[in-house]
């Protein structure tokens, strides 16, 4: 094929494709009522039988997290948004903001104010890096310190 036909069909297909509907690079952000009725109906459909709580059932059905690593994530994930442990999601504790402490008390299965290397759900190396003092166990302080003096990678 000539190369000229070659930069026809290239263009013809490229233009095919903004015509499509393809959303341009500027697009705009959804706005707050978009963003909140989109967290609303989030909550609605997590909590199916309507009593204004999501279980830990009800959270790993919706995700289809049955089993595997994909569930041992979405367990986290409740943990997560349940910060006062009592096995469901309030409406009110869907909607605050999750913190770095929201997340160090997620991976912190047995609440003994440290995670151990089996509660840790990324790589070991990391763990490693977090581990200050190198006694196999992430404090409170050693997860903050390693999170909040990230810079980031060029």
């Amino acid at each position: 094929m000539p190369q000229s036909l070659k930069v026809l069909v290239f263009l013809a297909a490229a233009l095919i494709f903004l015509a499509s509907g393809f959303a341009p690079a500027g697009a705009r952000t959804p706005t707050r009522e978009q963003v909140k009725k989109s967290w609303e109906k989030r909550f609605h459909d997590l909590d199916k039988n309507g009593d204004g709580k999501v279980t830990l059932t009800e959270y790993l059905a919706y995700f289809r997290a049955y089993s595997g690593p994909r569930r041992q994530y979405f367990e986290f994930e409740f943990r997560k948004y349940d910060r006062n442990g009592d096995g469901v999601i309030t409406h009110a504790e869907h909607w605050a903001p999750v913190t770095l402490k929201d997340e160090f008390r997620a991976l912190d299965k047995n609440r003994d104010g440290c995670i151990s290397r089996s509660e840790w759900l990324q790589g070991i190396k990391q763990f490693f890096k977090l581990d200050r003092n190198r006694d196999g166990c992430l404090t409170l302080e050693e997860y903050l310190n390693g999170y909040r003096n990230r810079s980031p990678r060029r």
